[in-house]
């Protein structure tokens, strides 16, 4: 960065100096700065809720800043983000001589209210910081969304980043977005619903510029014309500015022209918190695009203000189609489903003309789990979709601040579904990593390999689609419902140590499971977990006061605490109720998984000794997910059956590289059937028996023992697979 940036070093005294003036003015009560604060703090409950009230920000600049809660650390960060990118505006326009008549994030729509110019105002009225003596013409000359992106990642922290669910994305991926828009790029009117720093603007701006052969001044014309931003954030949309106005800058210094308005407008694309006309030049802009491309946000639809979520349900989710789920889970918003596909899928509803083409960076998991039913479903309202490609970077890394894998999904509207859906699987080259400054170093720099996405269902499209061309042998019928760990919300009252044992009651605390806990073939370890009731949302307040005293008066001591509980699922029944718990979670055998992560090791618990409770059952946490049974056979031989070759494969195939890589809707696609009382499966279950006694003696380094009942296990599965003894029909469905 300091190379790149010169005098901008993010992390330099510049930044000490600016922040510290920041939070010495709201300590000083600068009317000001407060009110640049309080705006912004209104404009992130408004539009991502209170999540990032919460947030550790960490990296103080100095002890004024330390002294700030998270919020006003991120509001102190974000300030410093704008400053650098007005600076970097100053001498740009100041550079090429041109002037941008709309610089002001609010020029083209009404205000947000959020405008950190007086922030700058304060801060440099006490001197200057040592980033506004001038920017070197190599760094302006070099600039694009890709700096601005490596700028912004390094100023703001990613704890803020992951909040308000902005990733910029690489100009690699952005350019193989545009790329394969099946639009006349001469003409063609692309939007950006959500442009960030402006990646997919400058890559259409590029695009639209080798296509037109036009003199300079005509060829910024139809540019300007032609390709549009629009986003919520006030300091993104100043950023996306700085890279379309960096984009253009050769051509309008040929063209000598000295005055210049930008497309890019600072509003709500969705119209949920706020429905503005937009305006461009004096004239309402044309709303109506040959093409989308962009990024959507990935925020989780938890973290969304309740009138945010509201305003969805009201305005979109009947009339075009955004329900994923059925049953008890028919309610936008379940689980960890995120806003990304209902948020392109309305952008395509609102912007896209009959027929046009949209190439959207969403998660690679979602021709998968549940989350991805709706974008399965190939449907808009009454429009329909047909997925043309997916580029699939699920061995690449785009967005390191992700947590999840990325894939580039190209539509076209109005056109019948088709499947199987080409893909192509992107992969880094042996020695070297992939470069994702340009479609043409991405392509450089890593392999491909073409391949189809196929529904699991075939005519159905709203299963699962996997890749055609990796073997999913394990795949088939599951004969078992596959039940969630304990929710309950509140680890900090139900999770008890040691110590905390002399204040309740231990009848009602058991062995709880974490995702340290399980490996394969065996447990190593339990914390200790309060659970009061045998059954979500069991009316047992009576009985557990009058048999469990101590209990009752401990958990009334956190009464607040427990109502205060976030999760619709925690509704129901008394204060202490926890989710995730029925006659399951009892069973005598549970053969459990940690869902979190790609961690596939499967064990079997029952009970477990411990000095203080004595041997009592084992009840799966939060990140686990189950099979049930009262036969230790049956349990044994599922487990066997998991943690072979085969099933791991097959799971490696079927599984995401995202947070919940092992779902129900995973796990539930290989063949796991019920206990069939065969030689073959005493056999898996004898040798998962006898690898579960030695991780419980402690005695599983013996090395020979291990690696021979695990090659029993395998050539069993083999034989039972090449026999069809198992339901399996993965082989059958590639």
């Amino acid at each position: 960065m300091e190379e790149y940036f010169d005098g901008l070093d993010p992390a330099g005294e510049p930044r000490r100096t600016y922040t510290t003036r920041v939070a010495e003015r709201l300590a000083a009560g600068d009317e000001r700065v407060r009110g640049a604060r309080d705006a912004w703090h209104q404009f992130v409950r408004e539009t991502t809720g209170s999540s990032l009230e919460a947030v550790a920000v960490e990296r103080p600049a100095s002890a004024a800043v330390d002294a700030l809660d998270g919020i006003d650390r991120a509001f102190v960060a974000t300030c410093y983000y704008d400053f650098l990118v007005e600076t970097l505006f100053d001498s740009l326009e100041g550079y090429i001589g041109v002037t941008v008549a709309n610089r002001d994030p609010a020029t083209n729509t009404t205000a947000l209210g959020t405008s950190l110019t007086a922030v700058h105002d304060a801060v440099l009225e006490a001197g200057a910081v040592g980033v506004r003596d001038g920017v070197a013409s190599s760094t302006l000359d070099s600039l694009d969304p890709a700096a601005l992106g490596e700028l912004y990642r390094a100023v703001v922290p990613r704890a803020v980043r992951l909040v308000l669910g902005e990733y910029y994305t690489p100009p690699g991926v952005a350019e193989l977005a545009v790329a394969s828009l099946d639009v006349d790029l001469t003409a063609a009117r692309i939007l950006d619903p959500g442009c960030g720093a402006g990646a997919f603007l400058a890559a259409a701006i590029d695009a639209k510029r080798a296509a037109i052969d036009a003199p300079p001044a005509e060829t910024v014309d139809r540019i300007v014309n032609s390709v549009v931003g629009i986003d919520l954030n006030p300091v993104a949309v100043t950023t996306a500015k700085l890279a379309y106005l960096s984009a253009l800058s050769d051509l309008l210094d040929a063209s000598d022209r000295d005055r210049l308005s930008i497309p890019v407008f600072l509003t709500d694309a969705l119209g949920l918190t706020r429905e503005d006309d937009i305006t461009f030049a004096g004239e309402r802009a044309d709303t109506t695009f040959d093409a989308l491309v962009g990024n959507p946000p990935w925020i989780p639809w938890e973290r969304l203000p309740d009138a945010v979520k509201d305003a969805w349900r009201r305005e979109y989710v009947s009339e075009l189609g955004l329900q994923p789920h059925e049953g008890i889970e028919a309610r936008l918003g379940h689980s960890n489903d995120d806003v990304s596909v209902p948020y392109a899928f309305t952008c395509i509803h609102r912007y896209l003309r009959r027929g046009g083409d949209a190439a959207f960076v969403l998660k690679r998991d979602l021709v998968r789990g549940p989350a991805g039913a709706v974008l399965r479903r190939l449907q808009v309202g009454e429009r329909s979709l047909r997925l043309r490609h997916v580029h699939d970077f699920a061995a690449l890394d785009p967005f390191p601040d992700a947590g999840a894998d990325a894939a580039l999904y190209t539509f076209t509207a109005d056109a019948d579904p088709v499947t199987p859906v080409p893909t192509t699987v992107w992969r880094g080259r042996e020695g070297g990593e992939a470069a994702f400054v340009s479609a043409a170093s991405l392509r450089e720099t890593t392999a491909t390999v073409e391949t189809e996405l196929v529904p699991l269902e075939g005519a159905d499209r709203t299963t699962a689609w996997v890749r055609a061309d990796l073997a999913r042998e394990a795949q088939g019928d599951c004969s078992h419902e596959i039940r969630h760990g304990l929710k309950d919300d509140a680890a900090a009252v139900f999770g008890l140590d040691r110590d905390d044992l002399a204040a309740v009651e231990t009848g009602r605390v058991f062995p709880y499971l974490r995702s340290r806990h399980v490996r394969k073939f065996g447990l190593s370890g339990h914390d200790l977990r309060l659970v009061p009731a045998d059954l979500a949302g069991e009316d047992n307040e009576a009985d557990l006061e009058e048999n469990y005293p101590n209990t009752y008066d401990y958990l009334a001591t956190h009464r607040e605490t427990l109502l205060d509980r976030a999760s619709a699922w925690l509704d129901r029944g008394p204060f202490y109720t926890q989710f995730g718990l029925g006659p399951y979670t009892w069973a005598p055998y549970k053969v459990v998984w940690c869902r979190l992560g790609f961690k596939p090791d499967f064990a079997v618990a029952s009970t477990r000794p411990d000095p203080d409770l004595g041997e009592k059952t084992v009840v799966p946490g939060d990140h686990y997910m189950f099979v049930a049974t009262d036969d230790r056979q049956e349990a044994h031989f599922l487990c066997a059956l998991l943690n072979s070759t085969p099933y791991q494969r097959t799971l490696r195939t079927l599984a995401s590289g995202g947070k919940a890589s092992l779902s129900k809707s995973v796990v539930s696609e290989l063949a796991l059937p019920s206990w069939p009382g065969t030689d073959r499966a005493r056999r898996l279950a004898e040798c998962s028996i006898e690898l579960h006694d030695l991780v419980a003696d402690g005695t599983d380094d013996d090395a020979a023992t291990v690696a021979e009942l695990r090659g029993t296990i395998d050539r069993t599965v083999r034989e039972g697979i090449e026999a069809g003894a198992f339901g399996v029909s993965g082989g059958d469905r590639a």
